[in-house]
C-alpha cells in the first residue's frame, strides 16, 4: 500500500467509485459528482495550504482516498476505500501513514474525523489509527438532504 498524489487521469475512476452504494451511504460525496468536477478539485490541490489528498494505491491499483482540510491548526480527515479493495486493511494502513505525513508536514494541534454512527468499519479504522472517541462532538448533521447521526474522533499529537 502506498499513498500517491492524485492526477487528473484519476478523475473518472474517483467519480465512478463514489457511485458505490456504500460510499454514498457513508460519505458526503454527492451521487452526481462528475469527472470534470473531480478533475477540477485535483487540479486545485497543489499549492493549497488548506487541504491535502492522496490516492490509496495497492499493487499499482487505485483503491481509495485520504483527505484533510486544515482550519485554525486543526486537521479534519476523511477517507474511503473502493468496493473491490475493502477488507484488506488498506484504510487503516492508509490512515496511519497519512496521519504521520500530516504531522511531519503541517503544524496541527489536533486531528479530527467523524463518521456515520452505523459505519462500524470506519469507526474501527479510526480507532486502530490512534483516534479516540470524542462524544462531546457527536452530532446529527444534514448530509445530502438527510440527517445523519455522526460520531466524532480526535487525535492530539
Amino acid at each position: 500500500m502506498k499513498l500517491r498524489p492524485w492526477t487528473v487521469a484519476d478523475a473518472a475512476w474517483y467519480a465512478e467509485t463514489t457511485r458505490d452504494p456504500e460510499v454514498q451511504r457513508y460519505t458526503t460525496d454527492p451521487p452526481t459528482i462528475t469527472t470534470e468536477q473531480v478533475a477540477a478539485a485535483i487540479e486545485a490541490l497543489p499549492g493549497n495550504p488548506a487541504a491535502a489528498s492522496f490516492c490509496i494505491e495497492d499493487d499499482g491499483e487505485r483503491c481509495g482516498n485520504v483527505a484533510v482540510d486544515f482550519e485554525d491548526g486543526i486537521g479534519h480527515l476523511s477517507y474511503l476505500v473502493a468496493a473491490h479493495a475493502r477488507g484488506r486493511g488498506l484504510a487503516g494502513a492508509a490512515l496511519t501513514e497519512f496521519v504521520a505525513w500530516i504531522l511531519a508536514h503541517h503544524a496541527v494541534t489536533e486531528l479530527r474525523l467523524w463518521t456515520h454512527r452505523d459505519n462500524v468499519g470506519s469507526r474501527k479504522v479510526a480507532e486502530r489509527a490512534g483516534f479516540v472517541r470524542d462524544p462531546e462532538r457527536d452530532q446529527d448533521r444534514e448530509i445530502k438532504g438527510s440527517i445523519w447521526p455522526t460520531v466524532a474522533y480526535h487525535l492530539v499529537p
